[in-house]
């Protein structure tokens, strides 16, 4: 079975937590993801930050115009990285319980990607493919 450094997604924005929000929205867009890991001097896993933690403070921002945000007051801390060399199929029944759908994927102490649900979908499909014409 195939591994998660194998479909993972490399190219990630570079969001630390001094990041200002807008600059994040703008990353998340350049890359076309919905959320990105936060990272350290080191590329470290410090935190995540999605469009669900943006919506809210942008909304009342644009209305109140409180200043400026910065990534660090509004990230989750509470992340769950996988490791590079879990399988997909582990990952994919870890999928099935109420976790989320994306994950920083580290080797070692770095973030090397991030890895979601249609990742690990196009995994198992091309598996299932592979399965079909063996049959």
């Amino acid at each position: 079975m195939d591994t998660v450094k194998q479909h993972l997604i490399k190219q990630l924005p570079n969001v630390t937590a001094n990041t200002e929000i807008t600059e994040a929205i703008a990353e998340l867009k350049k890359y076309q993801l919905l959320g990105a890991p936060v990272l350290g001097n080191n590329r470290e896993l410090i935190g995540f930050i999605s469009e669900h933690e943006l919506l809210k403070p942008m909304l009342n921002n644009s209305y109140f115009c409180d200043g400026a945000i910065k990534v660090k007051d509004l990230m989750r801390t509470d992340v769950i990285a996988i490791d590079a060399n879990m399988s997909i199929a582990d990952l994919a029944e870890r999928m099935l319980q109420a976790q989320p759908k994306n994950y920083p994927v580290v080797e070692g102490n770095k973030v090397i990607g991030l890895i979601n649900r249609s990742q690990v979908l196009s995994a198992l499909a091309a598996s299932y493919l592979r399965c079909q014409s063996v049959s």
